[in-house]
């Protein structure tokens, strides 16, 4: 029996609690024709699936926003499924129920190596195309086995390493930090485990002394207790990196309330990994707060959605997996966090629209969809607003 067939019936009952949405099916959309693939036997649109995680912040809502703007100028089905909660199993089950709905094509993420292998298995044995998305497989085994799958459109990651390493070099060059304390991800998180490397390497290269680290974060209010448990066990901290992960969004929030509590907000700088919406409220005038943010997550989903497009356009004519890595912006001042959050990461006007998708990304070869992202900038952002 085909695995789809099983799913089918292991699955019945346990639909994702959010319901199928595509672009195609939007007001206006009614004219338009499907995309023209390389399946030329293809009547029905391309669906292409993703798990949508809006309801985990800005951040993801802009992904959303961007995915459904670019499938419609490409004329594919987009189709997000929200679910209850997060992690591994969340992940595997919606991959397993976009399976069975009928699902052409899949945006995939993991949040380890382990389940990287059961999902190229998933999706091979039931020809489904899939992009690993914002993942870089540090196992070379399981690098060979993952694209040696026929189903493999591509793969895209960011070198956490450099980023953290990056964040921890400014925050010593711009503001002087020479004590840091850490509030990490949990251990054996892929990305997590790259950038305590990177904060390790720049702390050896720079003299800065690693005094904490705090990992199992998951609210604003946890990072609150954990910055001023830091402040008191360690007065002479004048730098606090929090290192990413879901709590993001109210981290800086937490950090900053901890700081006031205690008059250090100017006294101690902040380096993050991931930028929170509305991190303009806590810099400037009045409020100096220092800040050394860096964040990219858009740009690995578009990039991914942009890659599949293209596949099912037929433009990867050999069928060589695509692989290409992005880079993180970063954000110091709050002129460009005001300014990202309204010309990149904005949850209600997608960073490109209409035909500068097929400019810029669309219909475009290996060398340059990389070009592009090696030269994205926010001074680019702001002028394709314009």
């Amino acid at each position: 029996m085909k695995m789809k067939k099983l799913l089918a019936t292991l699955l019945a009952g346990t639909m994702l609690v959010g319901l199928l949405a595509a672009c195609g099916d939007k007001p206006g959309n009614e004219t338009q024709n499907p995309v023209e693939t390389k399946d030329t036997e293809r009547t029905e649109p391309y669906k292409l699936g993703y798990v949508d995680m809006s309801s985990y912040g800005a951040t993801f809502q802009a992904v959303a926003k961007d995915l459904e703007d670019m499938c419609k100028a490409a004329n594919i089905e987009l189709v997000p499924v929200q679910i209850g909660g997060g992690g591994s199993d969340g992940m595997a089950t919606a991959y397993e129920n976009m399976i069975n709905m009928g699902i052409d094509g899949v945006l995939a993420s993991s949040s380890s190596e382990g389940q990287v292998r059961l999902m190229a298995d998933l999706f091979e044995e039931n020809d489904v195309d899939w992009f690993l998305v914002n993942r870089r497989l540090s196992d070379p085994e399981l690098e060979e086995y993952v694209f040696s799958q026929s189903k493999l459109v591509g793969n895209e990651f960011c070198y956490e390493e450099d980023t953290a390493y990056e964040v921890v070099k400014r925050l010593h060059e711009d503001h002087g930090v020479k004590n840091l304390a850490v509030i990490g991800l949990t251990l054996g998180d892929a990305a997590g485990d790259l950038r305590d490397k990177g904060i390790a390497k720049a702390c050896e290269e720079f003299g800065i002394k690693m005094l904490t680290e705090t990992r199992g974060i998951v609210s604003a209010s946890d990072v609150t207790n954990a910055v001023e448990g830091i402040i008191s066990s360690y007065p002479e901290v004048d730098g606090i990196f929090i290192v990413g992960g879901l709590v993001t969004n109210g981290a800086l929030a937490g950090a900053n309330q901890a700081l006031v509590n205690h008059n250090m907000q100017d006294k101690v700088a902040i380096g993050m990994i991931d930028i929170a919406a509305g991190m303009e409220e806590y810099m400037g005038e009045g409020k100096p707060l220092k800040v050394v943010a860096g964040g990219n997550l858009v740009m690995d989903w578009v990039i991914a959605g942009a890659c599949m497009i293209n596949n099912v356009m037929g433009v990867n004519t050999d069928e060589t997996p695509y692989k290409l890595n992005t880079r993180m912006m970063f954000i110091t001042n709050p002129e460009d966090a005001a300014d990202y959050s309204v010309y990149y990461e904005n949850p209600n006007v997608p960073m490109l629209s209409g035909e500068q998708w097929n400019e810029t990304l669309l219909g475009k070869d290996l060398e340059t969809i990389q070009a592009f992202i090696d030269n994205y900038s926010l001074d680019y952002a702001r002028s394709m607003s314009k």
